[in-house]
C-alpha cells in the first residue's frame, strides 16, 4: 500500500497546440501519457478546465488539469531532480521559455511534493497555487480533503478566499 508521503500533485496547462494534435486538450492528454518518464504514475486526474487568460485577453484560452501521482522510481525521489526532468520533458514537447504567464505549448508544475515545504531555488508547495482557481478547482475534484502544507487550510477555504474574477469552464 502507498502512503500519503508518496503522493505528488502536478498541474498541467496549455493554450497552444502542436501540429500533431487537434487541440490543446489532446496535447495535454499526450503529456499525461508521458508522465511515467518523470518517475511518476498517475492514479487520478481531474477533468479539464478552460481558463480565460488574464490579463492578456488577446491570446488563446488555457486548458488546465491536475494529476495525482505516486512516485515510482528514482527519477522522482527528489523534488529538484523531478523539476529538472519536468523541464526536460517540456523542452522535448516543444516548450520555449520566453515570457512569464503567456501562451505556451505546455506548462508542467509541481503543485505539492509529498507535502514538503521548500523555500530556496525551488519553492514548494507551488508559490501561487493557493490563489489560482485553475489549480484549486481541478485539484478539489481529486483531493477534496487536501490541506495546503504552509497555510494549513483546505481547498474549499482557499477557493473562497480568491478575489480574482477569473472565469473557469469545466470541459
Amino acid at each position: 500500500m502507498r502512503y500519503k508521503k508518496d503522493i505528488v500533485y502536478i498541474g498541467l496547462g496549455a493554450n497552444l497546440r502542436q501540429l500533431p494534435y487537434r487541440n490543446t486538450m489532446k496535447m495535454v492528454e499526450s503529456v499525461k501519457k508521458r508522465i511515467f518518464k518523470l518517475g511518476l504514475r498517475i492514479i487520478d486526474s481531474s477533468n479539464y478546465w478552460q481558463t480565460y487568460p488574464m490579463p492578456f485577453a488577446n491570446i488563446p484560452k488555457f486548458i488546465n488539469c491536475v494529476v495525482k501521482c505516486y512516485i515510482i522510481n528514482k527519477k522522482a525521489y527528489n523534488p529538484y531532480l523531478l523539476l529538472e526532468n519536468i523541464k526536460s520533458l517540456e523542452l522535448e514537447i516543444g516548450r520555449k521559455k520566453k515570457n512569464f504567464d503567456i501562451s505556451r505549448i505546455i506548462d508542467i508544475d509541481i503543485l505539492d511534493y509529498r507535502r514538503e515545504i521548500i523555500n530556496d531555488d525551488l519553492i514548494l508547495p507551488h508559490p501561487r497555487m493557493h490563489s489560482r482557481k485553475f489549480v484549486l478547482f481541478p485539484m478539489k475534484t481529486i483531493a477534496q480533503n487536501w490541506k495546503h502544507p504552509v497555510y494549513k487550510k483546505k481547498i474549499e477555504f482557499l477557493i473562497i478566499r480568491i478575489k480574482s474574477n477569473q472565469i473557469l469552464v469545466k470541459k
